[in-house]
């Protein structure tokens, strides 16, 4: 089994007399540190979670096992809080990628191991609406530019002060524009 190392939970030195890193020589005692916590807390989640994919919808149970942070690190102002083992839940490489996509929820199991935060919920992401399309952006600026040419504009000549007012219209959002048009 590709997780062996993990069923028990080695100390540091036996842990790093397995460690194939041609550059272990060169790590600090702070990054060993970090390396060997960072074993520690995968063990202890896998082993919580019995290695296997804790959602329940998953389809394929043999995929390779990740860890999942169940609140996003983004929403955390300490990113150490988000590391800690109740925020991390095990589930199988194609449950999260088809998760990161927006493609499938995770629907967690309810058993006792799972943390009662976690325990029986579904978590979905949303994916956003495309609001930029860059090909029709592309357009008219070309547009725009050919429209600059024809009136012996250069663009060396847009100075700073010129694209930034240039910018500031653009980022006002056509409904307003349209009511001043409208007065």
């Amino acid at each position: 089994m590709a997780y062996e190392m993990y069923k028990n939970i080695l100390n540091k030195e036996s842990y790093f007399t397995n460690y194939k890193s041609k550059d272990y020589d060169a790590l600090t005692e702070a990054i060993r540190d970090k390396i060997y916590n960072n074993y520690i807390k995968k063990s202890t989640i896998l082993n919580r979670d019995e290695f296997k994919c804790q959602n329940v919808e998953c389809k394929t149970p043999d995929s390779s096992l990740t860890i999942h942070h169940f609140k996003h690190r983004r929403n955390f102002k300490n990113k150490d809080k988000a590391d800690k083992i109740r925020n991390m839940i095990t589930i199988c490489e194609d449950c999260h990628t088809a998760f990161n996509s927006a493609k499938k929820p995770l629907v967690y199991s309810s058993e006792e191991n799972i943390p009662a935060h976690i325990r029986g919920h579904t978590q979905m992401l949303n994916k956003p609406e495309k609001t930029f399309n860059y090909k029709i952006f592309k357009n008219e600026m070309k547009n725009f530019r050919k429209q600059l040419k024809m009136q012996g504009i250069t663009y060396t000549e847009l100075d700073w002060q010129t694209i930034l007012i240039l910018m500031k219209w653009l980022a006002i959002p056509w409904d307003e524009i349209e009511d001043c048009l409208e007065d």
